[in-house]
């Protein structure tokens, strides 16, 4: 186990966000049972408590009564071999799954891990735990499906029963292998689960449906959606939910190694959405094309809740990605969540839209108007790593916006994370080549943006998260600048640029 620093020390890190969800210390990657639960919001996450890598998978777990403020909370479950009990299900991990509120207390249902043979995370032939991959072992692994519930939210207690969900070495069409990542919902009387799975020779993923008249004793009920056998959607879809407007059903997957295809797929793993009909009978969901959620770097692994009062959909996904550098290790913490994003379907698309919770972090606050510049420009008050930049222009006219240039002369203003729009293709560019330590590239995402172009910007530190016209389009990233690079700067590209509007709201002051 490595040695890491006390959690303050972690939390002190220049790179360590303001009000996103991030690991105490150690490590974070997936989100997990996302839900609400007495009058807090509850979010879970993959977590290694005991190192900056990836390791023995615990749940780590942190709440929130307004989504702008998020309180650490104790470990939720620890693998068996780690723990008193000694499980034997999930000696080798605690890995993704739900949260869902049943006749008061609070259940997760997980998927556990267990090794069959030598090589297991808790093994000594694998001291170090590291996966690099993210994958479930490749092929040396039995996952099932277990309980844990709570009746205050805090501390849990694994189900006597478990496993609930486990699957025979022999079964016709469900591989106990690559078998992970349980969903949970209610639908006239029954509940229903979908689980992410990889058929028996590994050349397709699919994903299988099960159903429950009492939430505890469940039957395997079909495959609900199956990808096609050329590779073109993935080789594993991860983190399975249905979400439904009216008629329409949201199907909500991480799908791993999509090929690329023109500007899209350009990372290891993707996040996005189908839309379509869910037949409950038949069992069977069908669907249109796949759609990524986001046009960035850095978003993976998306859970989602409704919550039970309003009917409102949220997702938050793992705002990193697999192999990618992590600068903040050096600090004693790895990764982080990014902020909730509501659900919203609009012409048959869906939109992923920042809450209107979000302003209740709002505090100073500086606007302009009808500003046009002729020049690389800054305005007086829009500054600042940790804050809400608002911006709509005229989408006729060609620009870059730099965020976090270096704020002094001294330091060149070489540190930059740079938006460029360009009107006569449509695109929208992020380049992180200059944005500090970490990772290099550039993503783009083309669209119409019609008589409007309006650029929503959450500033937290390490990351940078862009919502383009209400949400219809979004690009995440990490970034690693020095601390004084805090800089915000407007570019013209040819000749002057018009700013309709600038708003910058400060989370600080």
């Amino acid at each position: 186990m490595a040695n890491l620093p006390p959690p303050e020390k972690a939390q002190a890190s220049k790179w360590y966000p303001f009000y996103h969800a991030a690991p105490p210390v150690g490590w974070l990657n997936d989100p997990n049972g996302f839900c609400w639960y007495k009058g807090e919001y509850h979010i879970f996450y993959q977590y290694h408590p005991h190192s900056v890598d990836w390791g023995p998978m615990h749940w780590g777990h942190s709440t929130s009564k307004d989504f702008c403020h998020w309180e650490h909370q104790p470990i939720a479950l620890t693998p068996g071999a780690l723990s008193e009990g000694h499980e034997w299900y999930d000696w080798d991990g605690c890995f993704s799954g739900c949260g869902v509120e049943f006749e008061g207390k609070l259940w997760l249902m997980y998927t556990s891990q267990r090794f069959n043979g030598p090589g297991g995370v808790n093994s000594s032939a694998n001291p170090s735990g590291y996966n690099p991959s993210g994958s479930s072992g490749g092929g040396n692994v039995t996952e099932r499906q277990c309980y844990a519930y709570s009746e205050d939210g805090i501390h849990f207690t694994k189900y006597e029963k478990n496993p609930v969900i486990d699957i025979p070495n022999d079964h016709p069409i469900i591989a106990n292998i690559d078998f992970r990542d349980p969903k949970i919902w209610d639908h006239n009387g029954k509940y229903y689960c979908v689980i992410g799975n990889r058929i028996r020779d590994r050349s397709r993923t699919q994903i299988v449906l099960f159903e429950s008249e009492n939430f505890f004793d469940w039957t395997y009920k079909s495959v609900v959606a199956i990808s096609k056998p050329d590779y073109s959607e993935g080789t594993m879809w991860e983190c399975p939910g249905f979400a439904h407007f009216g008629d329409d059903y949201v199907m909500i997957i991480s799908p791993q190694h999509v090929p690329p295809k023109g500007r899209f797929f350009h990372n290891i793993h993707q996040a996005g959405y189908m839309v379509g009909k869910l037949d409950y009978d038949q069992g069977v969901f069908t669907h249109g094309d796949f759609y990524t959620f986001d046009h960035g770097f850095d978003f993976y692994a998306t859970t989602m809740m409704k919550h039970p009062d309003t009917g409102r959909y949220f997702i938050i996904a793992w705002m990193a990605a697999w192999q990618s550098p992590f600068p903040e290790q050096a600090d004693g913490w790895t990764n982080l969540l990014t902020i909730p994003r509501e659900l919203k379907m609009r012409d048959g698309k869906v939109l992923t839209v920042p809450p209107p919770e979000m302003e209740g972090l709002r505090k100073g606050s500086v606007s302009y108007e009808n500003v046009t510049v002729d020049k690389p420009t800054k305005l007086d008050g829009v500054k600042g790593s940790v804050g809400e930049l608002i911006v709509e222009v005229d989408p006729k006219e060609a620009f870059d916006i730099e965020l976090r240039v270096g704020g002094s002369e001294e330091l060149g203003n070489i540190e930059k994370t740079v938006f460029s729009y360009e009107p006569n293709e449509r695109v929208m560019t992020l380049n992180r080549d200059l944005a500090g330590a970490g990772p290099k590239g550039t993503r783009e995402v083309q669209f119409d943006p019609c008589d409007k172009l309006e650029l929503r910007f959450f500033l937290d530190r390490s990351s940078i998260e862009l919502f383009v016209n209400d949400g219809e389009y979004v690009m995440t990233t990490r970034t690693y600048p020095r601390t004084e690079s805090d800089d915000i700067v407007f570019v013209p590209k040819n000749g002057k640029l018009v700013l309709s509007s600038v708003t910058y709201y400060d989370f600080l002051k």
